[in-house]
């Protein structure tokens, strides 16, 4: 084995190696190296030291087994295959956020315990997860999988209504970028209760649309679906539906965002009839809307248009699962009585109904619940949530944390110990030590908590 403690400044770019006619391409396809200094190499990982700073990699790039230097590395692409799993029920436990971090990692599976100080998940991945009750924000439950996009990580899969993606948008950084007016959209299976959510900066002002539930990703007016626009201090939200009336549903003003160069839009989408929908801008309610039946709408095209020639900048876009409850506003908190709060936990039902107990026992995807009128059992599939407790510790920043990114989206951050070509073994204060199947993660970021690195791992304000 050669060994190669680099510098980043020495790594050349590297493409991922193309094949002749008489030549064989690999059967494991490569992943890709990515550096602080813009170096890319392409390879198999064979292993990873985690207290060395040190990962063997397998390139045609370089000559034989290479040992590279990991200081300055920020992400590795993995290209295993994840299992499908069915389940009765799929539990999504979000947790605490680290200090640094705005966003929160998710760990999902099937509910098998739940006690005062534990929280136990049945994943494919790892087998079962005992999770630190005290460390665990929410607690949802769905009967579906809770499949999510988060990207974007490239062109591929997106489509543009120019004919040629490479024309109109530009993506670096995990962010797309428009060169033109034309849209670029994405097919993605919308949940019953779903929650759309992407960062939007501008160079100048914001002036685009949002359409979603749209029946056909080529073209920029698609003849249903919903149009999120943005004027720069304006914002309305237009719905056309399949044999019914179009509907201005929301017009308000957003003057605040004239003087600001980026926002977190989050959209929360409730299709039964009964159910109340709501945009958000940065945290803020903006408008709700409610008494209308989303179950007709058969697209599940989510497209972003720009209305002028200034580029704007997508990123962080999530389509998940939500559990169909709004953000509590800042005023209603304000009125809660802590006194009238019952004892006990908040379970809340598929069907809206709420119960306030206790778990006692969970068997075989049946619960049993200690309430003020006696004991009753649900199951596990027909519930929505369980209320957890408001007084959580934080997580800590660990030396050596990565983020590992799941193939159906959301992530883990593991304090890494090593990594061969079929397991991560990894330490979180959540759940201890554990061994994670490799197949389970589209990519791993390394070096994490080191803020001089962020601008060469996200782009800067003026990086267009």
């Amino acid at each position: 084995m050669k060994k190669l403690l680099l510098t980043p400044t020495l790594f050349l770019v590297s493409a991922i190696p193309s094949f002749g006619e008489n030549e064989k391409a690999p059967k494991e396809r490569p992943s890709v190296l990515t550096f602080s200094d813009k170096s890319r190499i392409s390879g198999i990982p064979k292993s990873v030291e985690a207290e060395k700073k040190q990962l063997v990699f397998d390139s045609s790039s370089l000559e034989g087994l290479s040992v590279l230097n990991t200081k300055r590395l920020l992400e590795m692409t993995l290209n295993g295959a994840p299992k499908k799993i069915e389940a009765d029920h799929y539990a999504l436990a979000t947790i605490k956020g680290h200090f640094r971090d705005s966003h929160r990692d998710t760990i999902r599976g099937r509910l098998t315990n739940l006690d005062d100080k534990t929280i136990t998940l049945e994943t494919w991945y790892a087998g079962n997860l005992t999770l630190r009750r005290s460390l665990v924000h929410s607690l949802d439950i769905f009967n579906q999988s809770p499949s999510f996009y988060n990207g974007p990580d490239g062109p591929e899969g997106w489509i543009s209504a120019g004919g040629n993606i490479e024309k109109y948008w530009t993506f670096k950084n995990r962010t797309m970028i428009s060169k033109a007016r034309s849209g670029i959209a994405r097919e993605v299976t919308i949940p019953d209760k779903a929650k759309i959510s992407f960062t939007a900066n501008w160079k100048s002002s914001p002036y685009f649309r949002i359409l979603f539930f749209s029946d056909d990703g080529s073209d920029d007016y698609p003849g249903t679906g919903y149009s999120l626009n943005v004027q720069r201090t304006y914002m309305s939200v237009y719905r056309n539906a399949p044999n019914d009336r179009n509907n201005d549903i929301i017009s308000e003003s957003i003057r605040n965002m004239l003087e600001a160069e980026t926002a977190e839009f989050t959209i929360y989408l409730d299709r039964s009839k009964d159910g109340t929908n709501a945009v958000h801008i940065d945290g803020k309610e903006i408008g709700t809307w409610t008494g209308v039946d989303d179950t007709k709408f058969k697209g599940n095209w989510i497209h972003f248009v720009p209305q002028n020639t200034s580029p704007i900048k997508f990123s962080n876009i999530s389509v998940s699962q939500w559990d169909g409850i709004l953000p509590a506003k800042p005023e209603d908190e304000e009125k809660e009585d802590p006194e009238e709060k019952l004892e006990g936990q908040e379970i809340r039902l598929a069907n809206g109904d709420v119960i306030i107990g206790s778990v006692k026992s969970i068997d075989e995807g049946q619960v049993s619940l200690s309430t003020s009128f006696g004991d009753v059992g649900v199951p596990i599939k027909l519930m929505r949530s369980v209320a957890l407790s408001e007084e959580i510790d934080e997580v800590r920043m660990e030396k050596n944390d990565v983020r590992c990114w799941f193939h159906e989206g959301g992530y883990i951050t593991v304090k890494l110990k090593s990594l061969d070509e079929k397991t991560l073994r990894g330490y979180s204060q959540v759940w201890g030590d554990a061994e994670f199947d490799i197949n389970a993660f589209s990519r791993i970021e390394f070096n994490i908590w080191r803020p001089e690195l962020d601008t060469a791992r996200y782009g800067s304000s003026t990086d267009w």
